[in-house]
């Protein structure tokens, strides 16, 4: 298994082991826009994947920056080849609130 794919696979284990939400993967498809900000409203103690490709696949040159806010994780966007994307992950570790992830697609231009 890569890096993400384990960093995934251990946060659903988390996440099944305290009784959290489990992890969605969230498909990210940035159209003709050297930027595109996707937002996510995660719940309470909720991991979700993120899965991002420049106009219908392009993956060359491009980037994926995955921003947390407090009580919140992410990993580090990176080159998934499962899934010929880029990938990361972010855990809200709030029991009591929902909170926003946002997530950078930096497509070449």
């Amino acid at each position: 298994m890569n890096g993400l794919t384990k960093t995934l696979a251990l946060a659903s284990a988390l996440c099944l082991l305290s009784g959290t939400a489990t992890a969605k993967d969230v498909r990210i498809n940035c159209q003709n826009s050297a930027k595109c900000v996707h937002y996510e409203e995660m719940g309470k103690s909720q991991t979700d994947g993120f899965i991002a490709q420049c106009n219908g696949g392009t993956v060359t040159g491009m980037s994926l920056v995955c921003h947390p806010v407090k009580n919140m994780t992410c990993t580090k966007g990176k080159f998934d080849p499962d899934h010929e994307a880029y990938t990361c992950a972010c855990t809200n570790w709030s029991a009591t609130k929902k909170q926003t992830a946002t997530i950078d697609v930096l497509c070449p231009t």
